[in-house]
């Protein structure tokens, strides 16, 4: 008897950029070590761009495709909305045959369209989970000083945050320090939203004092929660990102409440009835394969939700945390 070869499996990284721009090592892209993690376990790794006119007859040559390393899709709006639909629509209409079987989605078209705009909070909301005070507008209807006026209703003083609906990293993200005595950059940005700059709605939210202290995102792989970053920003900042000289640490599971954790859990499972495999579905275009749920957590609330990313999220797989579930999951082992 002739032994069985196994046929290595065929894993497409979905990028913006072209491949060969990208600078794919610390701290310049995320989850950026998995390419060779895989190939090392024996799979066929490329990349290649969502904006690639061929890229819908690509797909089919491949076993699984991943948003790991989709950054900017935001800079893309209308394209890549076009892009997810047309995704949806090959995943749900395909034949499936033994010699015809579509790829596996990771994440799925239908999570990846919810979470690429920021309007999912107010879903997540109505849902009972606490978000920070928010408002969502469209800019371009409004003159500068109608903008203006607008903010200062929803915060006569004290300080807000805007933000486009989508986006990533804190791009076009301002805070103002006082609605009530706008800067004269402050008014340079809301003339940037009502031009158009934006390509998208407009979140406006009240400023989380938390937020210039800590920010916890919890990491899920597959189901598991794989554990939990602490991310703190500079001195005189609120954002944590790396850009703008923030940090992130690994936390203790043990050193968060039970409480937290339970709120955390129900986000999550929240996500699992939406975006989850149902009885009508091939279960590999509806399971849910990461994502990360961004909080605060404050003295009189055990968890305040800022965000969730499900498609190109800073994962720390590189810290050895969750990437013995993340390998598996790529490669359908798991």
């Amino acid at each position: 008897m002739c032994p069985t070869i196994e046929t290595p499996r065929r894993i497409l990284f979905l990028t913006t950029q072209q491949p060969h721009t990208i600078r794919a090592e610390w701290p310049y892209y995320q989850n950026y070590d998995l390419p060779i993690l895989l190939k090392e376990k024996g799979a066929l790794v490329a990349l290649k761009s969502w904006l690639d006119e061929d890229i819908l007859t690509a797909l089919h040559q491949y076993d699984v495709v991943t948003f790991l390393w989709c950054r900017e899709y935001y800079t893309h709006p209308e394209a890549f909305f076009s892009f997810v639909d047309k995704l949806d629509h090959l995943v749900q209409t395909a034949p499936y045959t033994p010699h015809i079987v579509p790829p596996r989605i990771i994440n799925h078209a239908r999570l990846v369209r919810w979470n690429a705009d920021k309007r999912y909070l107010p879903d997540l909301k109505q849902e009972g989970f606490v978000i920070p005070k928010t408002r969502l507008v469209d800019p371009q209807k409004y003159t500068v000083a109608e903008l203006q006026a607008l903010v200062q209703n929803f915060h006569p003083s004290g300080s807000v945050v805007l933000k486009p609906s989508m986006s990533a990293s804190s791009t076009l993200t301002r805070r103002i320090t006082d609605t009530s005595a706008l800067s004269a950059d402050d008014v340079t940005f809301l003339e940037l939203c009502t031009g158009g700059g934006l390509q998208s709605s407009l979140l406006i939210q009240e400023f989380e004092p938390a937020i210039s202290t800590e920010e916890y995102s919890f990491v899920f792989v597959g189901p598991h929660l794989t554990h939990v970053m602490l991310k703190s920003p500079p001195r005189g900042d609120f954002r944590v990102q790396d850009e703008y000289g923030g940090s992130a640490k690994v936390t203790d599971l043990l050193g968060i409440k039970l409480e937290t954790l339970q709120v955390v859990q129900a986000v999550f499972e929240s996500l699992q009835r939406r975006f989850g495999p149902k009885a009508t579905d091939e279960v590999s275009y509806g399971e849910i394969g990461y994502v990360r749920i961004d909080g605060l957590i404050t003295d009189d609330r055990p968890f305040v939700l800022t965000g969730i990313k499900a498609i190109e999220p800073h994962l720390w797989l590189e810290m050895g945390k969750g990437i013995s579930r993340m390998l598996p999951l790529l490669l359908g082992s798991s």
